[in-house]
Order: structure tokens, then sequence, then C-alpha cells
């Protein structure tokens, strides 16, 4: 396939979606969800391994004008769910969480200390006062 042939392609995808109601882009949001969430369940053992050595390693490629671009969608992206959906997101964290192995929360352990080993003061402070907030919200 050429490249003229895949933009044309390309054109013609971004023309249907622009034309479908409101209604009808929440339904193929859904079904791409329900799409990649089989696709996940469905993975094998490498499959799995395979994807999460991709993962690292575009991780320690990214530069840090992206980290910043990525943490500025996450922000973004959590600000505009609604209730709803935050309940249902920490539900899941805390089913992620909970099953855990040890290894696995050790690792995490390790990882968040290094990480605040390498935090500036200004960015210890944040923390602090972010860890203070969270803490009342929950009493």
């Amino acid at each position: 396939m050429t490249v003229e042939e895949k933009k044309k392609i390309y054109e013609n995808v971004v023309r249907r979606h622009q034309n479908l109601t409101e209604e009808q882009r929440e339904e193929r949001k859904e079904k791409k969800r329900e799409y990649s969430r089989l696709r996940r369940q469905n993975r094998t053992e490498e499959q799995k391994e395979k994807k999460k050595e991709y993962d690292k390693r575009r991780n320690q490629n990214l530069t840090d004008e992206q980290k910043e671009k990525l943490k500025e969608y996450d922000k973004r992206r959590y600000q505009n769910m609604t209730e709803e959906q935050k309940e249902k997101k920490k539900e899941y964290d805390k089913r992620r969480y909970q099953n855990r192995t040890d290894e696995q929360k050790e690792k995490k352990r390790e990882y968040s200390r290094q990480r605040y080993q390498n935090m500036t003061d200004e960015q210890k402070e944040k923390l602090k006062e972010y860890d203070k907030r969270r803490n009342q919200m929950k009493n």
C-alpha cells in the first residue's frame, strides 16, 4: 500500500468520524474499549511479557517534555472524569493493588524511595501538602 493510499484511507476515516453524532461517537468509543479489553484478556503469557518489555523501553526513551505532556494529559483526564468514573477507577486500583505479590510490593516501595530521593525540596513540599489534603479527605 502506497503512502497516498494510506492518506486517502485516513482522510476517509476522519471524514466519516466527523459526521457521527455524539451518541454514535460514544458508542464507537465503547466498542473500541470493549475490543481492547478482550484483546488484553486473551493475551498469552509471551505476549504479556513482550508488551511489558515494549512499555519499559518506550518509557525509558521518553524525553522530559514527553513525560510532562503525559502527566498533564493524565491530570486533565482525571479532572474530566465524572464522580462515578472516579469511583470505578478507585475500585479498580484497589483490586489491582490487592492482587500484587510481595515482590511487586517491594519493587514499588523501592521505586518510590528512589523517586523521593531524586525530588527537589520544592517537589517534596508539594508532595507533603498533597498527602495532607488526601488524608483530610479520607477522614
